[in-house]
């Protein structure tokens, strides 16, 4: 009998354990990477404002996508309460967001606003949920091709049942009342859903375009006011003419606000970013990118969210 098949035998099981104990390896390296670098984060914390007893303006960045962050307004509450942050100046580069994370956005703004003078100033985006947050500083500036408004409220839904009809598929839903969990990607739509839908899409979108009025109502171009707030964006130069901002610039054109105004004087005093996100969660956006990482912490569930985002692909919310 030839010994050639036991070889054979015995040299796969050895590579495969070899592979497996790389795997491990790799995994446990990836691990200690991961918390070295999150050791070395914490160490050089730019949030961390409570250990800070010099005067400075704190600048922070809102972007991508606004969800409710408890992190985030534990940060934003700091900021309004220290005594030695004379003011905020708020960057934002956000296409929106859900309805709830923007509303608590915009109340943690107002907050600080209360305390200091807060200022925004728009990067390439700042629509829907974003312009609700930048409506809460004193002043707003934007760049010439900066995309913002967009004032309103969207909800999207699915509908499979044609398909399932076709592959021959059946739904069975079984609630308590014909509107419970509506509308469905399993059940046809009907006029009574939509009538619901549109009845709550109508309300939120009077709470938010209450508080551009509220906010902005004196420099609002009154003629074209319907246009203003019903879904379009705008680009910094019509936005300016719109009245939804304030001057075309940058961070230079925040200070000089600061100082002109008396409120500051911008000459001598240190300007500091101050981190409102979680270290992991930013160290892991750089790492495996913010898709993977919206994977990770689940936030891809918040998806179904009443949403208020500019898609600049079809020019549609979602």
């Amino acid at each position: 009998m030839s010994l050639l098949p036991d070889n054979f035998a015995a040299l796969l099981y050895l590579k495969n354990q070899c592979r497996k104990w790389k795997n491990i390896a790799f995994l446990m390296l990836i691990i200690s990477f991961l918390l070295f670098f999150k050791l070395a984060s914490k160490s050089s914390d730019s949030g961390d404002i409570e250990n800070d007893a010099s005067d400075y303006i704190a600048t922070i960045k809102i972007d991508g996508i606004i969800f409710d962050d408890d992190y985030r307004t534990k940060i934003l509450k700091k900021l309004a309460t220290q005594n030695n942050i004379k003011a905020v100046i708020v960057n934002i580069d956000s296409p929106g967001g859900g309805v709830v994370g923007s509303e608590i956005l915009y109340n943690n703004l107002r907050e600080i606003a209360k305390h200091k003078p807060i200022i925004t100033v728009m990067g390439s985006m700042a629509a829907s949920g974003g312009y609700m947050a930048a409506i809460a500083s004193d002043y707003i500036i934007a760049r010439n091709g900066t995309l913002t408004g967009s004032i309103g409220v969207i909800i999207q839904a699915s509908e499979f049942t044609d398909l399932a009809d076709k592959i021959g598929v059946k739904f069975l839903t079984y609630k308590s009342s014909p509107l419970k969990a509506s509308p469905s990607p399993f059940e046809k739509t009907n006029p009574k859903v939509d009538q619901v839908i549109n009845e709550s899409i109508k309300d939120t979108y009077e709470f938010f375009s209450g508080l551009v009025l509220e906010r902005r109502g004196d420099k609002l171009n009154k003629k074209n006011l319907d246009h203003i707030i019903d879904g379009r964006i705008f680009t910094g130069r019509q936005a300016i003419k719109a009245g939804l901002i304030d001057e075309i610039g940058g961070e230079e054109e925040a200070l000089a606000y600061l100082k002109t105004t008396g409120k500051i004087d911008t000459d001598n005093i240190e300007i500091k970013e101050v981190s409102i996100k979680e270290e992991e969660s930013k160290f892991l956006g750089q790492f495996l990118g913010e898709s993977a990482v919206s994977k990770i912490l689940g936030l891809h569930q918040k998806n179904e969210q009443v949403m208020a985002i500019w898609n600049l692909n079809n020019y549609s919310f979602r």
